[in-house]
């Protein structure tokens, strides 16, 4: 049923039902549908989700947001249910705008500059400490899921909480599945293959290093010659160590720091988000 879903005219008409200024498309996920809103010329993201199957991940991304205070965490504005006369019922999120656009698609116009990288891992990785204090792990840090605040890129912003881990929670992964929910080309080792009980903020300083390294080096850091994006990520799940090539152009930028946190077992990656932090603070 969710297929046949027109979910434009149903952001539409709702936005018409609760008074809101609808003002168009911004972009569609796997699982949900973005668009531009405004009530009282105040713009924001209104985000709709089919809630079949998916309900309590749904009510758990809105816990988590409504508990980050973060400047570089996407404000929750409002999260509630909604049926359609049809019967489906969705998920509504009013997030936000962020109108500097994504990482994503600021790395199709190339690398970014070693301060620019810096600046971007630092805020993110104070990020990757606020979660922890939280007992949130993200699981899905790629760049797609890093917004601007603005057109000058200078504020990055963490999105998209939909397979947010609550430590504190049971979890909502089978057991018996090969791989854990995320993004495999910018997952952690323990995600690929599923190993639950290794799930931290180290797994989300991993996603993240691959970002950071990916900005530098404009490839992922386990891609090297010869090789396809599926055979990175194997290298990955296998854990395999950085390839020495990648890692040489990562310390001759001075981002050597990226290499401990792209450790395969957690343990060797840096113990504490103010360690992450301070070694991407010292890079010159």
């Amino acid at each position: 049923m969710s297929r046949q879903l027109n979910l434009d005219a149903v952001a539409a008409e709702h936005c018409s039902q609760r008074g809101f200024e609808f003002r168009g498309p911004l972009g569609k996920g796997a699982f949900k549908s973005a668009y531009l809103a405004a009530q009282q010329q105040q713009t924001f993201a209104l985000k709709l989700a089919v809630a079949a199957g998916a309900a309590e991940r749904l009510v758990r991304e809105a816990r988590a947001l409504q508990d980050c205070t973060h400047g570089s965490i996407a404000r929750l504005l409002e999260a509630y249910p909604h049926t359609i006369p049809s019967g489906v019922q969705l998920w509504v999120v009013c997030e936000e705008y962020l109108a500097g656009g994504t990482l994503e698609a600021r790395l199709a116009h190339g690398v970014l500059s070693p301060q620019e990288t810096r600046a971007i891992g630092v805020l993110l990785a104070e990020v990757l400490g606020h979660l922890h204090e939280k007992r949130l792990v993200h699981r899905d840090i790629k760049p797609a899921n890093i917004m601007f605040r603005d057109c000058s890129n200078s504020y990055p912003v963490l999105t998209d909480f939909g397979i947010v881990r609550m430590l504190d929670q049971p979890t909502l992964t089978q057991a018996f599945a090969q791989m854990g929910p995320g993004t495999p080309a910018y997952a952690a080792p323990e995600q690929l293959t599923n190993e639950k009980a290794l799930i931290d903020w180290r797994t989300d300083q991993f996603d993240l290093a691959i970002v950071l390294a990916e900005c530098l080096l404009g490839h992922h850091p386990f891609l090297v010659a010869g090789k396809t994006i599926p055979e990175a990520i194997m290298s990955v799940a296998s854990r395999q160590e950085l390839p020495t090539e990648n890692r040489s152009r990562l310390e001759a930028l001075g981002f050597g720091a990226l290499a401990t946190a792209l450790k395969p077992w957690p343990v060797a990656r840096f113990r504490k988000p103010a360690d992450f932090v301070g070694a991407l603070n010292a890079i010159s």
